[in-house]
């Protein structure tokens, strides 16, 4: 009995402490973005840019939401990879003009630079810009804009921690340590 009751501990732990995984095929305009349900669950997100590419996602948030959001990358992807997050939506107030157009009456914000090398929950990657902000709610698109080099990307959003994910999430994690 007791062991039974540490192995399902041990489950349990390793469950509370994963992010839901989901593979995003391809997302290149703000009309093709990603749809990101549940913001309020723990999830990454991995895609894959050409060089010069975008990749847009949409969140449909509450007012008063804290948007916790990290951008990583492959290690094995080039040095010179190191994408932007862009932040579209409604009260965002803009520090640079996105190289997209974004619909009348939205704001943009570039986040970038802050490069680390990072490991765990079996990555081995480099972190980059971070995105912590209380929205006023309504519908928000996060960009990823890949710069002059190519690569496999991640985003990972901060929330509940609840068991889910796709097989095809999972299988992307692999090409993300990869990068390729």
């Amino acid at each position: 009995m007791k062991k039974l009751l540490t192995s399902l501990v041990i489950v349990l732990s390793a469950v509370g402490f994963a992010h839901q995984p989901f593979w995003n095929p391809g997302s290149p305009t703000l009309q093709q973005a990603y749809r990101v349900l549940e913001p309020t669950v723990s999830k990454v997100v991995t895609g894959q840019l050409g060089a010069g590419q975008l990749g847009f996602y949409i969140f449909e948030l509450a007012a008063g939401f804290v948007l916790d959001l990290g951008l990583l990358v492959g290690a094995a992807c080039p040095a010179a990879y190191q994408p932007r997050i862009w932040l579209v939506g409604p009260g965002v107030q803009g520090n640079q003009r996105p190289p997209f157009a974004i619909p009348e009456g939205l704001g943009a914000r570039v986040f970038e630079g802050g490069w680390r090398d990072y490991r765990g929950h079996g990555l081995v990657a480099r972190k980059g810009p971070e995105v912590q902000e209380r929205l006023s709610g309504g519908t928000y698109y996060v960009v990823v804009e890949a710069g002059n080099a190519a690569g496999y990307y991640m985003i990972s959003l901060g929330g509940l921690e609840v068991p889910g994910g796709t097989p095809e999430g999972r299988a992307a994690l692999g090409r993300f340590n990869r990068c390729g």
